[in-house]
């Protein structure tokens, strides 16, 4: 269980060993603070987790949880203190390391575009949807839930976040059990007093849109507000939708 009772409820009551879970949303809209919450509301049930950060120093990560109020004493998490090599069979040793040591169930990968090489001249959705693909056996062999961030393309003037804005690979979608977009909702306010002198401009809120756009075990796609204050995330009541979305 993952702690958010309808997503739990629409995955069949939770994730699954040999699952591979993408989340996405575009750069700032709170990827990693989503999987970050949902690291700590795993944990709290008392499930052993594995973080690769490639993205931040680990010591950045601790500090974030720190910030959400986490006692780090009691946290089932565990970083690779140097994240040495981008390539799957390291990623797959330090899995098997913590499942020995630590019986490490859920893994959570940040982020996808980083394990790509830096010297390749294969065609990049053809690798990365290599890669990807790598990543779901890699869950199935280790009996792990994977949770893997990726990066969405940027959208134009007035498109909406969708499954098919992640960036660079249709096979990302195509290899995930299941698929998360994270969006920081923007809300309509009035510049002036006058209403020929006041167009309307977006404010940015802390209201995040969690959409479950894939659902591979059940089908069922939808959305939920949380308010995000803290690097913590809570349900927004529904009577409060229509001011958002």
């Amino acid at each position: 269980m993952t702690g958010v009772k309808d997503f739990d409820l629409a995955m069949d009551n939770g994730v699954r060993g040999g699952e591979l879970i993408t989340i996405s949303g575009q750069s700032g809209h709170g990827k990693t603070s989503f999987a970050l919450w949902l690291t700590k509301q795993i944990a709290n049930s008392g499930v052993p987790i594995l973080w690769f950060t490639y993205e931040m120093n680990p010591w950045y990560l601790k500090e974030k949880f720190v910030k959400m109020g986490v006692d780090l004493t009691n946290l089932p998490v565990y970083v690779p203190i140097q994240h040495s090599e981008n390539t799957i069979n390291w990623i797959k040793n330090k899995i098997l390391e913590t499942i020995e040591r630590y019986a490490s169930k859920v893994i959570f990968i940040d982020h996808l575009h980083y394990l790509i090489p830096p010297e390749q001249e294969m065609n990049i959705s053809l690798l990365i949807g290599g890669i990807v693909r790598k990543l779901k056996n890699l869950a199935v062999e280790t009996d792990t839930v994977i949770y893997l961030i990726a990066h969405m393309r940027k959208l134009s003037m007035g498109e909406k976040v969708d499954i098919n804005a992640v960036r660079d690979s249709g096979l990302i979608v195509n290899e995930s059990d299941y698929v998360y977009l994270v969006e920081r909702l923007k809300r309509k306010e009035k510049k002036g007093k006058l209403e020929e002198e006041n167009p309307f401009f977006e404010q940015e809120t802390n209201i995040a849109k969690i959409q479950l756009s894939k659902n591979r075990r059940t089908g069922r796609l939808f959305f939920r507000l949380f308010r995000v204050e803290e690097q913590n995330f809570s349900e927004v009541e529904s009577e409060e939708y229509s001011q958002y979305v």
